[in-house]
C-alpha cells in the first residue's frame, strides 16, 4: 500500500494470520512472517491496523501520538457490557495524569529493592519443585513450575492467601479474554465476564479486611496511599488489583512455560546454560524475544501518523504485532533460532513508552532462577506431546505440558 492514506483503504483481510483462529497458537510465527514480509502496515477485516516489522512497533511506542482509549473514553477492544471489575478502569487502560497516579501508587511493590527482599523465597520455591520433580522422574512443568513460581510470588506481594491460588489460575486465564472480548465468541466473553465479577467479589471483601486491619502488603498499601490528597475508592482499588494479578501471574506463566519448552526441545541450549549459568539473565531475554507470551497490544492514534509508506488517520487502532516484530530478521539475525548467547536479544515483548509493564523485572527474576535451575538440576527431558493443552487464556500460555526424563 505504498505512500496509502488508509482513508481510502478498502475492509482488509488477515493475511493468512488470524489471530483468532483455534491453530494460530500452536504456532504462530510462520504465518506472522508472512504477513510481516508481505503487508506489514495490514489492514483487518475488522478496521484495526496491524504494525509488523520491528522499527515500525518501537517507532509506535516512542513517537506516534497514541492512547489506549478511543475520543469517548471506550476500548476499541474490551466488551462494553463488562462493567464490574471492568479492565477500562485499571491503569493500563488509562492515559496522562490518571495513569500516572495509578502506576505511581502501584510502582513502590517492584523496586529492585522491594523484589531483592523476595529473591531468596524464589530460589526456594524454585529449589522445592524440581526436588519433587527429580523424586518422581518427571513434572507437569505448568502447575509445579510456571505457575507455582509467580502465583506464590504475587500472592505475598499483594497479601493474598496461597489456599485462594486455584481460585486465581481459573480466574486470570478466563480474565485476560477481556482484553480483546469484542472479538471473541460469545460463550468466551460471558466466561471473562463470570471471571471479573468472580474476582470484583473476591477483592472488594479482601479490601474491607484490609481497611479494618491493614498488613505490610501492596493492597494494604494502596489503600492507605495518598496521591495529591486523593485515595483510591474501593472499586478502584479491587480494578487494580484484578488487573496486577491478571496481568502480572498470566503473563509470568507464560514466560517461564514457553520458555522451558524453548530448551526442552533446543537440549544444547540447555547444556549452555548448566555449563554457563551466567548466561541466565541473557537466556531470559532471548525466551522472551523467541516466544511471547503476549504476541500482540494496542494503541490508538490520537493523530494522523506515517507508518512505512501508509499514513494511518486519527483515531486508528493499531495492533502492535509483538511476537512478530521479535522475528524480525532486519532486527535479529536467524531471528527463528533460540540463542540464549544471541548479541542483540533487545525484543520489544513488554510493550514500550509510558505503558511498558511495570512487574518486568519480578517476571525476570522469576524466570532467571526457573530457567537457571531447571538446566542446571534437571536431566534430559521430553515432552508428553499427547497431553499437551493450551490454557484458556487469551495470551499464549500453556494449561498443561507434562514431561518425563530420559
Amino acid at each position: 500500500m505504498s505512500d496509502a492514506t488508509a482513508e481510502s483503504a478498502i475492509v482488509g483481510d488477515w493475511g493468512g494470520a488470524d489471530p483468532f483462529a483455534p491453530s494460530f497458537r500452536d504456532d504462530p510465527y510462520p504465518a506472522l512472517n508472512q504477513l510481516r514480509e508481505s503487508d506489514p502496515v495490514n489492514l483487518t477485516p475488522v478496521g484495526t491496523w496491524r504494525i509488523s516489522r520491528y522499527a515500525d512497533v518501537a517507532d509506535v511506542f516512542r513517537n506516534a501520538p497514541t492512547s489506549m482509549t478511543l475520543p469517548d473514553g471506550s476500548s476499541p477492544n474490551m466488551d462494553d457490557q463488562d462493567n464490574r471489575g471492568s479492565f477500562r478502569e485499571f491503569m493500563l487502560n488509562k492515559d496522562g495524569p490518571d495513569h500516572i497516579r495509578l502506576r505511581r501508587l502501584v510502582l513502590g511493590a517492584f523496586t529492585p529493592r522491594a523484589l531483592k527482599n523476595i529473591e531468596n523465597q524464589i530460589e526456594l520455591i524454585v529449589g522445592e519443585a524440581l526436588d519433587k520433580a527429580l523424586k518422581e522422574g518427571g513434572m507437569e512443568v505448568i502447575e509445579d513450575l510456571a505457575l507455582r513460581v509467580p502465583s506464590r510470588m504475587i500472592c505475598r506481594i499483594m497479601g493474598l492467601p496461597e489456599e485462594d491460588i486455584d481460585l486465581f489460575t481459573e480466574w486470570t486465564a478466563m480474565r485476560t479474554n477481556a482484553f480483546f472480548a469484542r472479538f471473541l465468541p460469545d460463550e468466551v466473553v460471558v466466561g471473562a465476564r463470570k471471571a471479573g465479577e468472580d474476582m470484583a467479589d473476591y477483592f472488594e471483601a479482601m479490601i474491607k479486611k484490609r481497611r479494618a486491619q491493614p498488613t505490610d502488603d501492596l493492597l494494604s498499601n494502596l489503600i492507605q496511599s495518598e496521591e495529591d490528597g486523593d485515595r483510591l475508592g474501593d472499586v478502584e482499588l479491587a480494578v487494580q488489583a484484578i488487573g496486577l494479578l491478571t496481568a502480572g501471574f498470566e503473563t509470568t506463566i507464560g514466560l517461564i512455560g514457553n520458555g522451558t519448552r524453548a530448551f526442552i526441545e533446543n537440549p544444547e541450549q540447555s547444556r549452555l546454560l548448566k555449563e554457563q549459568p551466567e548466561l541466565a539473565a541473557n537466556a531470559v531475554e532471548e525466551c522472551l524475544r523467541f516466544d511471547t507470551p503476549v504476541l500482540f497490544n494496542w494503541r490508538v492514534l490520537t493523530d494522523e501518523y506515517k507508518v512505512g509508506e501508509t499514513v494511518l488517520p486519527t483515531n486508528s487502532v493499531l495492533w502492535m504485532m509483538l511476537g512478530s516484530a521479535n522475528h524480525d530478521p532486519l532486527q535479529f539475525d536467524n531471528p527463528d533460532v533460540f540463542d540464549i548467547q544471541r548479541k542483540n536479544v533487545g525484543h520489544i515483548s513488554f510493550g514500550g513508552g509510558a505503558h511498558t509493564c511495570l512487574g518486568n523485572q519480578l517476571a525476570r527474576m522469576e524466570a532467571r532462577h526457573a530457567f537457571r535451575s531447571f538446566c542446571s538440576r534437571m536431566p534430559q527431558a521430553k515432552i508428553r506431546y499427547d497431553e499437551f493443552e493450551w490454557s484458556e487464556s487469551f495470551f499464549r500460555v500453556m494449561g498443561k505440558m507434562p514431561i518425563e526424563f530420559s
